[in-house]
């Protein structure tokens, strides 16, 4: 867990504000992952449910890759008129 402690400005001898805290500790979590995990883990998944995704976006992934691969042929062919 991040942990943030308050700045203290020694010019105007202030410290910095609770918002600005909370904005900063917010910020920290977000970038160490804290708040995507949390999320993932909000629901329990199957194994299964997990298996069966990993294969749609692998089965998905393999479907435009071969689109891809048809649209790259026909910009190589010339389209001939006989």
């Amino acid at each position: 867990m991040p942990s943030v402690t308050p700045r203290h400005d020694k010019k105007r001898n202030k410290t910095e504000s609770f918002d600005q805290l909370l904005r900063r500790f917010k910020k920290k979590c977000e970038r160490a992952g804290i708040v995507a995990e949390v999320r993932a883990r909000e629901y329990y998944v199957k194994p299964n449910q997990k298996r069966n995704e990993a294969n749609q976006k692998l089965k998905r992934k393999k479907y435009l890759q071969k689109i891809r691969e048809e649209q790259e042929k026909s910009k190589g062919r010339k389209n001939w008129i006989y």
